[in-house]
């Protein structure tokens, strides 16, 4: 598949990664407002989110900032924080990043690994 203009032109979209940028600092000092249990718990689900990413993880940012809300009126209502998440903090980081829809890189390698059973397979009949 190959880039057409249009896409190869977003990623030099200087005005938008500023804009993306700002907006990106201005959810992580919401983060920084936050209990230190509450950044703790969010950095963790951050980073899972990162190892995970596939492409340019801008299709995450919406997410993630749903999620700042979502840890934001949890500190706001005194809810200890795995009361919110609960113990097992990667679990609760899958399922968000499910929910998400988010492409994955691993995405990739399920749909390469299908795509080469299918060949192999059609070459044996």
């Amino acid at each position: 598949m190959a880039l057409e203009w249009t896409d190869i032109k977003k990623w030099f979209d200087f005005k938008q990664m500023k804009a993306d940028k700002a907006e990106w600092n201005k959810q992580q000092a919401r983060i920084k407002a936050m209990p230190a249990d509450y950044q703790v718990v969010i950095g963790e689900v951050q980073n899972y989110f990162w190892h995970f990413a596939g492409g340019d993880g801008m299709d995450m940012m919406a997410g993630i900032y749903d999620l700042i809300d979502f840890f934001e009126e949890g500190a706001a209502n005194n809810v200890p924080v795995l009361d919110l998440v609960g113990n097992d903090v990667a679990e609760f980081a899958e399922n968000a990043l499910r929910e998400m829809q988010a492409k994955r890189w691993t995405d990739n390698v399920k749909a390469k690994i299908n795509k080469r059973v299918a060949e192999n397979l059609s070459k044996l009949q």
